[in-house]
């Protein structure tokens, strides 16, 4: 027994060393030749068919330099992180793997890939299974399968392999929610009659990315993408086939058509649209299907219209859509969900109304309509709720639009608002009743009064003009029932005044008895304001105002709990420099008007008034104190039009006002 036993270790060890394996560490550590059927992994960046490129185990935990190269016949084959494996010859194998960080690629030779059981190659998230070889890809046995994980990639670098049924598109390839198909070459894919994931349902969204300019894509038969298409090169659609893109469109590239294509639809039940390419729809426009929320991942444009069709949502969030075209077919189910920030924007509004379809939820709809725009791009959103507060709340439309022009239109814009009868607060009286318009500006104006409410008993609609939009700045507008929006002869008045690193508040009332409380309140932005204290009195100390400017105003709450607004005084905290806050009213219809102004110092500002071709048509100087400053203007000598005003001191020259003279 010892002398057979000695032979066999003998004998061992010189075949392995016939063979050139070395063991998997240091030592004197005596390793066997690999079996066919062990487990295999690679060890290294290589070829397949190299036996350098892999390491074996009998157990699948202890490991040593293969042998052989694995076959069908082995347990398990796994690529694992940082290595690339090629196929350039004949192989076969089963139960493969590709690890995160692993790559296999089919570059050459023919890849038989056994049923065994269960998935017979599975690219995990992160891993990619390259098909780099000519028409000439995996060959399957039977019901023998690739599956691409969720962040698995099947990597395109080859041609002929995206006919219908065939290639890529084969059942024995299995699709998981947001696995990936890479298309990498610069050549037109398959596309007319031809589904790209046949096999996925209606909750498996996997991602068709192409990363080059491909050219010409389309025929006259319809191409499905049931999936993402993300387009990171520029890509021309043509010839009549529809184009279905099941949930949306993202990606870098610029995606076009030629003049011939058919229509573009979105239908899934759900879809992702955006990415900083452009958009430029065919003639028959783009489809946004039955059932189907289209979620904004990115700010997107798009030239072209877009069509709702029932129950169809387009959700902003925080994201905006800008349109060279139209979003038509809105309705309470089917319209532009502005939930955030976003906005939808309209590029070029000039005399022809432009109805924006949109709504603060899935279930209501509050659209507004621009015309006369000066051919200037305006952004739209609507929220539900009055922000900021009114005097009363309970007597409006429970609606906020915010509008934002592009430039400073020349002359009245058009604007008009659309509700129905169940958006108006609990004592908002609608038709026959008339209404007023808020803007606001820093505070609440009231631009419009008298306004009639068209149509009823369930829908209506208020028709007004706008003259005081800015550029590029967010107009918030509401309507109520007169007065709610301003409480008349409230008497309520604030002042603010900068005394070193502090900033004192004082302000009056008429009628300080049907006060039972004053909440001063301070804002970053001139919109949220919180709470700093609660008083009795009338004065109070913001001890650390914040950098920049600083929004305060007072709310006197009644005994019978009622509430009331101050104006807004803003207060510049810094060691120099001026800003100018807003001016009311605008339109000027009595030949004045009150500028506000708020200084960080005390200083003298020179206020400059110009026509629309640029010549100075007035001035004046005006002493400021540190802090908040109101100053009547005075332009009874001026005629009917459009003027801009700007204020200039030793520290630089203002922002610019535009106002209206009527």
């Amino acid at each position: 027994m010892k002398k057979r036993f000695f032979l066999f270790i003998t004998l061992a060890f010189a075949f392995h060393h016939a063979t050139g394996a070395g063991p998997s560490s240091p030592g004197n550590k005596i390793i066997f030749p690999s079996n066919p059927t062990d487990h295999f992994r690679s060890v290294q960046t290589g070829d397949w068919g190299s036996i350098s490129t892999w390491e074996s185990s009998p157990d699948n935990t202890t490991w040593s330099a293969a042998t052989l190269t694995p076959t069908s016949a082995a347990s398990t084959i796994r690529i694992r992180n940082t290595h690339t494996v090629t196929i350039s010859s004949n192989q076969d194998m089963d139960e493969g793997t590709i690890e995160s960080g692993g790559i296999l690629f089919h570059s050459a030779g023919t890849l038989t890939v056994n049923d065994g059981t269960g998935d017979d190659i599975i690219v995990l998230s992160g891993g990619i299974f390259t098909l780099a070889s000519n028409s000439n890809g995996p060959v399957f046995s039977g019901t023998a399968s690739a599956n691409i994980n969720t962040g698995g990639m099947l990597r395109l670098s080859a041609s002929g392999l995206t006919n219908a049924g065939a290639g890529v598109h084969a059942a024995n390839f299995v699709y998981q929610h947001a696995s990936v198909l890479e298309y990498t070459l610069n050549l037109a894919f398959s596309s007319s009659g031809v589904t790209y994931f046949p096999n996925v349902d209606a909750v498996t969204i996997p991602i068709f990315r192409i990363t080059g300019n491909v050219g010409l894509i389309g025929g006259a038969l319809p191409m499905v993408i049931n999936g993402l298409f993300e387009a990171n090169g520029s890509i021309t659609f043509t010839n009549a086939g529809t184009k279905t893109f099941r949930n949306g469109i993202t990606g870098t590239g610029n995606i076009g058509h030629d003049g011939t294509s058919g229509k573009f639809i979105i239908n899934g039940t759900t879809g992702s649209l955006g990415g900083s390419g452009t958009l430029t729809l065919p003639a028959g426009g783009m489809d946004v299907g039955s059932n189907t929320t289209l979620t904004m991942v990115s700010d997107k444009s798009i030239t072209g219209n877009i069509a709702l069709l029932a129950n169809a949502l387009v959700v902003l969030g925080t994201h905006n859509l800008t349109m060279t075209g139209d979003v038509t077919g809105g309705s309470v189910t089917s319209h532009v969900i502005t939930n955030g920030s976003g906005k939808l924007f309209y590029n070029n509004v000039v005399a022809l109304s432009r109805i924006f379809p949109i709504g603060a939820n899935s279930t209501t709809i509050n659209p507004v309509s621009i015309a006369n725009g000066s051919g200037l791009n305006y952004g739209a959103r609507v929220e539900i709720g009055i922000n900021p507060s009114i005097r009363f709340p309970i007597a409006a439309v429970n609606r906020t639009w915010i509008v934002r022009p592009s430039g400073n239109p020349v002359g009245a814009v058009n604007v008009n608002f659309f509700y129905n009868n169940t958006a108006g607060n609990a004592l908002f009286m609608y038709a026959p009743v008339t209404v007023e318009q808020g803007f606001y500006t820093g505070v609440w104006n009231v631009i419009n009064t008298g306004l009639i409410q068209f149509g009823g008993p369930t829908n209506f609609q208020v028709t007004t003009t706008v003259s005081s939009f800015a550029a590029n700045t967010d107009a918030p507008m509401v309507l109520g029932n007169i007065p709610a929006i301003l409480q008349a002869g409230n008497g309520l008045q604030l002042s603010a005044q900068k005394q070193q690193e502090r900033v004192l508040l004082s302000w009056t009332v008429l009628n300080a008895s049907w006060v039972d409380r004053f909440v001063a309140e301070r804002s970053a932005d001139g919109r949220n304001y919180s709470t700093m204290a609660e008083l009795t009195g009338q004065g109070f100390t913001d001890m650390q105002p914040m950098p920049g400017l600083n929004y305060y105003r007072i709310k006197a709450v009644d005994k019978d709990g009622g509430i009331s607004y101050s104006n807004v005084a803003v207060v510049l905290n810094a060691a120099s420099g001026f800003e100018l806050i807003g001016m009311a009213p605008n339109p000027v219809i009595n030949g004045r008007f009150n500028l506000n102004i708020s200084a960080a110092q005390k200083t003298m500002i020179e206020i400059v008034i110009m026509d629309m071709q640029g010549r100075r048509v007035d001035q004046q100087r005006v002493d400021m104190s540190a802090g908040f400053n109101t100053v009547a203007v005075h332009v009874a000598g001026l005629a009917k039009g459009t003027y801009q005003v700007y204020g200039v001191t030793g520290d630089g020259r203002s922002r610019v006002l535009r106002f209206v003279v009527q």
